[in-house]
């Protein structure tokens, strides 16, 4: 995805991602987030990955505990 407002260039929009322009407020933004990743990523072109056996231990009982005051 590219958006292109003005000079803003965005080529990259996350989940947890926000574009804010001119006079605005955000009341009660919050993101969270907990990713894990066995392979990890893959960049470039005429990548190949074969025969791959990824394992992810996660043993955690509770990985981003969230506190709302």
């Amino acid at each position: 995805m590219h958006v292109s407002l003005g000079n803003i260039n965005i080529t990259n929009v996350s989940g947890n991602s926000g574009v804010f322009v001119g006079s605005n407020l955000q009341l009660y933004w919050r993101s969270y987030a907990k990713e894990n990743l066995g392979l990890g990523t893959t960049v470039g072109k005429g990548n190949a990955l074969l025969f791959n056996q990824n394992v992810v231990y996660d043993n955690d009982l509770i990985d981003m505990p969230i506190r709302n005051k």
